[in-house]
């Protein structure tokens, strides 16, 4: 028995040995780095494959190294993530992985990111950086065509898909809304929104489109149609030229023909995180033209008066599937007051499948001083609607 004891005594610092050996062969630190030759080493977090610079020893002709052709992130988790990269704006990444479909994550929660496509890396003060990179916690690098690139990575404002064909940089958004009923009392509701938009690293452009069309009775009871357009260019990551906004109105039942209001101005981003965008926008001097479907005597018809513009936009993700788009218009018409008209919006959108959403949308409109109609009548200062429907958003 004592040998037996004895025996076992001796085992122990083996199989302790043993243990400790297992141990350090499947620990891996995220910082560990292992010296694979002058001014380069190999990551031992990284996907099997790829290699990362040592900043301080780079060579003139030195070329990022990766192990596939996939686009992978690593997440403040400590998870990685392969996929293809969207882009990054507003401090959200979208990406796309394979098995999981389209994804948004806080940029400040990625902790690493490595895309051997070539993409464009715009920074703060606007220099723009294409080509492979890798992004850690502190540093972009980006091979470009003059070389290697670093910058530091709270100087990076965006990232956009530099190899997309130029379908890519459109996306639309397409809903419907019916109300009808039938028998003691008839009516009949259609609205329609439609919204293009396309957006790449330096400019965004917009057109949409809202038309309502109702009976009551067989009997015409609305007829509004609203497009509205803005181009912006950016120029800061808070600042942008809206070099191009207005809207085009008719609506039968506030008696406007056309309701044309051009301007040009700037807009900011108030705030801008993961969850919440708020934008507010100004334009100094617009050019009103407004035609009335009919006019009351001494009434001048067409007008054409000057105006200035606020606008005020926010974006709240409470989820991922959850969104609420809030909006403000003000078309303040110094030349005639009354002419003063205001635009709000409000759109509740709830995700069902990656293309398919339910909405809820109110809209409210109001003319400060309506003009009369060649009868006498005036019509009302304000328009409500509400409309629930499903949606469509593709890009």
């Amino acid at each position: 028995m004592t040998s037996e004891r004895a025996g076992a005594r001796g085992l122990l610092p083996l199989l302790a040995l043993g243990v400790a050996m297992i141990g350090l062969a499947g620990a891996r630190p995220a910082s560990a780095q292992t010296d694979v030759g002058a001014g380069l080493y190999k990551d031992e977090s990284v996907p099997e494959g790829e290699e990362v610079v040592n900043e301080t020893a780079l060579e003139d002709n030195y070329m990022i190294e990766f192990g596939d052709e996939k686009d992978w992130i690593r997440l403040k988790s400590g998870e990685w993530l392969s996929g293809n990269l969207e882009r990054m704006r507003d401090g959200a990444l979208e990406f796309d992985s394979a098995e999981l479909k389209l994804l948004t994550y806080d940029w400040k929660k990625v902790k690493e990111l490595h895309s051997p496509k070539s993409n464009t890396y715009r920074l703060v003060d606007g220099t723009e950086l294409v080509g492979p990179a890798m992004i850690d916690e502190e540093t972009i690098t980006v091979q470009t065509a003059e070389g290697i690139k670093t910058a530091p990575r709270d100087q990076l404002d965006a990232i956009i898909e530099h190899t997309r064909r130029e379908r890519n940089y459109w996306s639309t958004v397409l809903r419907f809304g019916l109300t009808a009923n039938a028998g003691n009392s008839e009516n009949f509701t259609l609205n329609g929104y439609f919204r293009l938009m396309r957006e790449d690293a330096m400019t965004r452009a917009v057109l949409s489109y809202d038309g309502t069309f109702g009976t009551a009775s067989r009997v015409e009871n609305a007829n509004r149609h609203l497009g509205s357009g803005d181009v912006d260019v950016f120029v800061h990551p808070i600042v942008y030229v809206k070099a191009l906004t207005g809207q085009l109105l008719y609506d039968k039942f506030q008696n406007v023909r056309l309701r044309a209001t051009p301007a040009a101005g700037i807009g900011a981003n108030v705030i801008t995180t993961y969850k919440w965008n708020w934008d507010v926008e100004f334009a100094p001097a617009g050019y009103q033209y407004l035609s009335l479907l009919t006019a009351a005597a001494g009434v001048q018809n067409p007008q054409s008066d000057g105006y200035m513009m606020f606008r005020t936009f926010a974006d709240l993700d409470f989820t991922d599937d959850i969104q609420l788009l809030l909006e403000w218009r003000t078309n303040l018409v110094y030349t005639t007051i009354g002419n003063t008209n205001h635009v709000g919006s409000l759109d509740f959108t709830l995700r069902i499948t990656t293309i398919l959403y339910f909405n809820t949308a109110f809209l409210y409109l109001r003319t400060e001083d309506p003009w009369p109609r060649a009868d006498g009548t005036v019509p009302k200062k304000n328009d409500y609607q509400v409309v629930v429907g499903i949606s469509l958003r593709l890009g």
